[in-house]
């Protein structure tokens, strides 16, 4: 279901997934977003991260990523985006297996509250062709309803997704179509209730190899400094899975976690912002069975200047 970023709310205001999306439902991936992020966000572990955004005086942004994983080479990119014209969105991005990618956005152009997406990129150094990838797609939001579609010319692959609701209830559908092949790869459905503090998601997933997957999830605010989360779980073979974490913080520059899941696996992250630009967090997994080969660990070092 997504494991996209939260961000801390007061208890006192009403609480919806979609609340920051702006105008329209919001995204299909944004349902729940509240609760899988931070389920997810700052457990980043078996690896050591740095990310460095910068922006050039003509407003170019450039961001460089680089990770390295244990007894493992270090992998890096560099995305540069800039917006030449207004509603114009470009992005470049190289990696250290030689993937060249870009994408064109143009937001609002054609009409109100459509975005349109043209995208492409080259294969890994190791491998033949001109073109990985080439896909075409949109972004649609008005007021009840929002709408997303993809294309890729080259690999044959489609999907789509619709999200409708007004007020505290949303809920929408999506699905995969492997257009070469004539057949479904898949399709989701969601439903969420956002209330005071709160918001509750349920759905189902459907995956021709691993079959029907259900799931339910909930966010609670319980102060500006405290949340609180947890999912649950159900494969087709029955197979049930539960997750549950809470975030505290103990002051304007210090954030913990803390998660426990039904594997018996515990994860924690501290999170400090050493000054306006610098932010480092420290993740670890640990098995309550106290299997060590299981440990886990990682670091994420963030500079804005």
């Amino acid at each position: 279901f997504g494991r996209p970023p939260s961000s801390s709310l007061s208890v006192h205001r009403p609480y919806t997934d979609c609340a920051r999306m702006g105008k329209g439902p919001g995204k299909f991936a944004d349902l729940g977003k509240a609760a899988s992020d931070l389920l997810s966000k700052d457990f980043g572990v078996g690896k050591n991260t740095v990310e460095l955004k910068t922006k050039a005086p003509d407003a170019v942004t450039f961001t460089t990523n680089g990770t390295h994983k244990p007894c493992g080479a270090a992998d890096a990119s560099v995305q540069a985006e800039c917006k030449p014209i207004s509603g114009l969105t470009v992005k470049g991005k190289i990696d250290t297996a030689g993937v060249t990618s870009t994408t064109f956005e143009s937001d609002g152009q054609a009409m109100p509250g459509l975005k349109l997406i043209f995208s492409g990129a080259t294969p890994p150094l190791d491998k033949t062709g001109l073109l990985a990838s080439a896909s075409c797609g949109f972004e649609y939001s008005a007021d009840v309803v929002s709408a997303l579609g993809s294309y890729d010319y080259l690999k044959g692959a489609a999907a789509c997704s619709l999200v409708t609701g007004s007020g505290p209830v949303k809920g929408g559908c999506s699905l995969a179509y492997d257009v070469s092949k004539g057949s479904l790869k898949g399709y989701a459905a969601k439903i969420a209730y956002g209330g005071p503090g709160y918001a509750l998601v349920g759905g189902c997933m459907s995956d021709p190899k691993a079959g029907m997957a259900y799931a339910c999830s909930i966010h609670h605010g319980v102060s500006a400094d405290m949340q609180v989360a947890a999912e649950v779980g159900v494969s087709s073979a029955g197979k049930t899975s539960i997750a549950a974490v809470g975030s505290w913080v103990l002051d304007p520059a210090t954030t913990t976690k803390a998660k426990v899941d039904s594997c018996g696996m515990l994860g924690l992250s501290y999170k400090r912002k050493l000054s306006p630009a610098t932010t480092i967090t420290f993740a670890g997994c640990f098995d309550l069975n106290l299997d060590a080969s299981k440990t886990k660990t990682g670091i994420a070092l963030n500079l804005t200047p």
